[in-house]
């Protein structure tokens, strides 16, 4: 069964659903460019409005585009590929990585778009040579399908606790640690 993707205007809103993907073999996963910046932006704010992520800015993805990876599927019309998932890998220290920003298009949830998404991050941290990788999440569910455990977020070093100053939620933090031994 075909799914309706609302494309991206040039002002990160979501406008009327012109997308479908009848053929999930046509799902491609792949490192970010910055042409894709607005369409993830508009994906990951549309979660940060209801408050289940972080909300992302156009120059912080410009600066951090090589953290990223999007997952796309081609138009209907025919014209530019759409973006329906993304997520990023930020090393923090030697042995240490985070999963950032997972977002998967609401009505591409429950077709594994995240999990393969999220395991094409995984290997990312593999082909880095990173022996950890965590995650601070609202869904702590799914990362649990996706071989991550709990643990607790006091034990994390310093390096974590540095970029944690610069978050909005720093003294109300509310998200779930989570982490994957590679």
């Amino acid at each position: 069964m075909p799914i309706a993707i609302p494309r991206s205007g040039a002002d990160d809103r979501p406008i009327v659903p012109d997308v479908c993907i009848s053929d999930l073999s046509q799902l491609v996963i792949r490192s970010a460019t910055v042409a894709d910046v607005h369409g993830m932006s508009a994906l990951i704010n549309q979660y940060a409005s209801s408050n289940v992520m972080l909300a992302r800015g156009p120059q912080y993805l410009y600066q951090h585009i090589q953290d990223y990876m999007v997952a796309t599927a081609p138009a209907v019309d025919g014209g530019q590929d759409v973006i329906v998932a993304c997520g990023a890998v930020h090393v923090l220290w030697a042995d240490l990585g985070e999963i950032r920003s997972v977002a998967v298009h609401p009505s591409c949830q429950g077709q594994g778009f995240g999990r393969r998404l999220v395991s094409m991050l995984v290997e990312r941290c593999r082909s880095l040579a990173l022996p950890r990788v965590f995650v601070f999440t609202l869904v702590p569910d799914f990362f649990a399908k996706c071989g991550f455990t709990e643990f607790d977020r006091d034990d994390m070093p310093a390096s974590v606790w540095v970029e944690c100053s610069k978050c909005p939620k720093f003294y109300c933090c509310d998200e779930i640690a989570m982490l994957l031994h590679l």
